[in-house]
């Protein structure tokens, strides 16, 4: 039988101060590395067979059953390095980083997406920051970190998590590294319709997860709705100017040239509950009259909102640029070559209808002005 105040001793002497024997410190670290990913000691048996009770009364019971095979087994996991287990050093997580190689990004997505039990409704990017007041205009160093939070167990009502850290250090000061962020965060988003929690925490914290020492479910497991999240500065702000509009057009240049559209894929919703199958849902089901809705209110006006909304923002953001040499025929095969936009499935001429009123007075084929006639014989 498990006796409590041992454990409590154990518990209170690995989190004071540290023990200098390696040996033991290795039983302190297996312990705590179940601790901050909200395991209790007790629970451990449940993920870890090979864990008794009875091994985890005292340092010594628990060393004589931590073999090299059972500690790269909790490494892979809890997605911590081994050697942090056995005192080797303070790195808890291997490096990893995709600054300009955001296909690195999207391979560990893709991977996390194919487990077992994925559930997009657990939002699975969060970003740390030291503030919600992210300034592009700012100049001083605004350091964000990315973090992909990936569930692989249920223990009664709590989901346990592994976290995937990214040690880039983006900073929203360098466009290279906002505009990349920005184009990931969209790419999340618009795809799976993901929200992407801001965290704010104290630059201490910020810095101590970015250089691997700490695990970061104390801050990434608040309430997920955040305001603001970080896909709200993707979306451009119609009073911010002609910056933020020429920026967005970035954006979107920088998922066209790195084709991230075909690196992120929308997987069936999946929930933590399985249900039985029922013999009745296979039967074929009766056709249904849809109810017949007004065109400019309720759900249609909200997804034509979402899907011309976008295309606004982008040529005019081109006019702005390139002035009346940007034909309605260019811009509208341009958006034609977007498959991120919506509006990639209407007609040619629906979106000369939604874009024409945008161009400037003398843009070629606007509405009401004649094209040029060729001089060509």
């Amino acid at each position: 039988m498990v006796d409590i105040h041992s454990i409590s001793q154990f518990l209170g002497r690995f989190i004071g101060k540290p023990n200098t024997n390696t040996v033991n410190v290795v039983a302190q670290r297996f312990l705590q590395s179940f601790l901050d990913h909200g395991v209790q000691a007790a629970q451990i048996p449940r993920l870890l067979p090979a864990i008794k009770l009875d091994d985890l009364k005292s340092e010594q019971a628990l060393l004589s059953v931590l073999s090299p095979e059972l500690l790269d087994h909790a490494a892979r996991m809890l997605g911590i390095r081994s050697q942090w287990l056995e005192g080797v050093d303070d790195k808890i997580y291997e490096y990893k980083a995709c600054y300009k190689q955001p296909e690195l990004f999207f391979e560990l997505f893709a991977d996390v997406q194919n487990r077992v039990d994925y559930d997009f409704s657990y939002f699975p990017l969060r970003v740390l920051s030291i503030t919600k007041k992210l300034d592009a205009s700012d100049d001083r160093q605004q350091l964000l970190v990315p973090v992909l939070v990936e569930k692989f167990a249920e223990l009664g009502d709590e989901w346990i998590y592994r976290y995937h850290v990214f040690n880039d250090g983006f900073d929203w000061s360098h466009p290279p590294c906002r505009i990349q962020l920005k184009a990931m965060v969209k790419m999340i988003y618009t795809v799976l319709q993901a929200p992407v929690p801001l965290f704010v925490i104290s630059p201490a914290k910020l810095q101590s997860i970015l250089d691997r020492k700490k695990v970061p479910s104390e801050v990434v497991n608040r309430s997920l709705l955040t305001n603001p999240s970080l896909e709200d500065f993707t979306m451009f702000n119609a009073d911010g100017g002609i910056n933020e509009a020429i920026e967005d057009l970035e954006v979107d240049v920088y998922i066209e040239e790195y084709h991230l559209e075909s690196l992120i894929v929308k997987k069936p919703f999946q929930t933590s509950t399985h249900a039985e199958p029922n013999p009745a849902s296979e039967k074929t089901p009766e056709p249904v009259t849809p109810a017949a809705t007004s065109p400019q209110s309720g759900k249609r006006a909200i997804n034509d909102y979402e899907v011309w909304e976008p295309v606004a923002t982008i040529v005019l953001a081109w006019w702005a640029r390139e002035g009346d040499s940007l034909h309605i025929a260019e811009a509208i095969k341009r958006i034609k070559g977007m498959p991120h936009l919506k509006a990639t499935a209407r007609s040619e001429s629906a979106i000369r209808k939604h874009i024409a009123d945008l161009a400037p007075p003398n843009v070629r084929g606007k509405s009401g002005r004649k094209p040029k006639k060729s001089t060509n014989i």
